[in-house]
């Protein structure tokens, strides 16, 4: 992984946030350095266009701009429960207003049900992944910057004191070939890369990489991966439930589900894209026919071969076409559902065990039932990985990894780096 200059600088002392410029009084952390030391959290800034003026929710400005001329720009903070909360998400294509894109993205829960039914948890509810859960990076599962926050010792930090832990790590990483054409003999190619926020939480057995990738291009993967220890007390010889050439130990899901408020400067709608084999042939190959449906109100939904779901801005791209965002979910999870949207509330922040004070509804399916009309949409992803221990896994064992992608779809009239990047004719 190449290794970027960063710069901190005192968020009191500028307005205007991007990755890479070294201003007066900021710290360096050089190229070079193998063990960058950790600051406190603070604006993470460089050239380039500004930044929110103030995070919502007492969070701190953070953005990145690429070699390619694109940047992210969005505010951080720590929650007691959800971990990392990313907030006022923009992002900007080069030489273009930023795009709004996400108000907020979260875990909403995360729930490990083990298969004989004699257990289970709801780690974002029942322990959270901020607090105490949530621990410090170090040089070995941080290969960028170590970012320090103030992390309450218990709930709000009014009782029990906080301490100062540099529990975000941001770093921008080489995804590999990202776009290559050698289309009429104009060749083009150049490598994607991503500004990757994660965070590392304990809950029981378990430790918890959230992970929020931030591509070049404009697509947003959030990813949860797991690595820890197998649980010890869930045990079974049956080989229905227990997986005897680990031990015994039993087999459990990670359901996972992620909480989207998205923005898309304005009011927004939703619809669901399908394609179907007709079992009819052309002359080279089967007819497949694609629908889209609006999803006017507020809804759960199942996964689905050639399914993803869009939602759409009331804006529109120079080319006159609806900005918007589009969701891939292949995965089925245990929750009844993988995709829900419903109509922002304030109370619903948790897929479940969500009774907040004064706050009536425990479950998404609980939240939708209503079927209120969708402007301001919340989308629930729910994406689940059942784990059949192996033997390699004990331990600590090898991470896996769940979660999913959203991608701009009519943001823009093409390519959104085609002209900022190095053609050779």
């Amino acid at each position: 992984m190449q290794r970027k200059r960063v710069v901190i600088v005192s968020s009191a002392a500028v307005s205007a946030l991007l990755v890479g410029v070294i201003g007066a009084g900021a710290a360096i952390w050089d190229d070079h350095q193998d063990t960058p030391s950790a600051h406190t959290a603070r604006a993470v800034t460089s050239a380039g266009p500004t930044a929110p003026g103030t995070c919502a929710g007492g969070g701190t400005p953070i953005s990145h701009r690429f070699a390619a001329g694109s940047a992210w720009q969005m505010c951080w903070r720590i929650d007691p429960h959800a971990g990392l909360v990313l907030g006022q998400i923009r992002y900007l294509a080069p030489g273009r207003e930023p795009l709004p894109v996400v108000k907020e993205l979260a875990l909403g829960q995360l729930e490990v049900p083990y298969d004989t039914g004699l257990d289970t948890t709801r780690d974002i509810t029942e322990a959270g992944f901020g607090g105490r859960s949530m621990i410090a990076r170090s040089a070995v599962d941080c290969a960028g910057e170590r970012i320090n926050a103030s992390i309450p010792n218990y709930g709000a930090g009014a009782v029990g004191g906080a301490e100062t832990r540099a529990v975000l790590c941001a770093e921008e990483r080489d995804t590999g070939l990202g776009r290559r054409s050698s289309y009429r003999g104009r060749y083009a190619a150049s490598r994607g890369h991503s500004f990757d926020l994660s965070t590392l939480s304990i809950v029981g057995w378990y430790e918890y990489l959230t992970v929020y990738s931030f591509a070049d291009n404009g697509a947003i993967t959030p990813q949860l991966g797991a690595t820890g220890a197998l649980s010890p007390k869930d045990h079974s010889t049956d080989p229905k439930w227990g997986s005897p050439a680990a031990g015994g130990a039993v087999s459990h899901s990670h359901n996972a589900v992620w909480r989207i408020r998205w923005d898309l400067g304005g009011p927004q709608t939703v619809r669901e894209y399908n394609a179907e084999f007709t079992g009819r042939n052309g002359p080279k190959a089967p007819i497949v026919t694609g629908s889209w449906s609006p999803l006017t109100h507020e809804t759960t939904r199942r996964a689905a071969p050639r399914r993803f779901w869009q939602v759409l801005s009331p804006r529109h791209n120079p080319d006159g076409h609806r900005i918007s965002y589009t969701i891939f979910n292949d995965a089925t999870a245990g929750h009844g559902y993988d995709m829900a949207f419903s109509q922002n509330n304030p109370c619903e922040l948790y897929a479940s065990d969500n009774l907040l004070a004064g706050c009536p509804s425990d479950t998404v399916r609980q939240f939708v039932s209503d079927r209120q009309l969708l402007s301001d949409v919340v989308s629930w992803v729910a994406v689940s990985f059942h784990h059949v221990p192996r033997p390699e896994d004990r331990s600590p064992m090898e991470m896996h990894w769940q979660g999913f992608t959203t991608t701009p779809f009519a943001a823009f009239p093409q390519n959104p780096l085609v002209q900022a990047e190095a053609v050779n004719g």
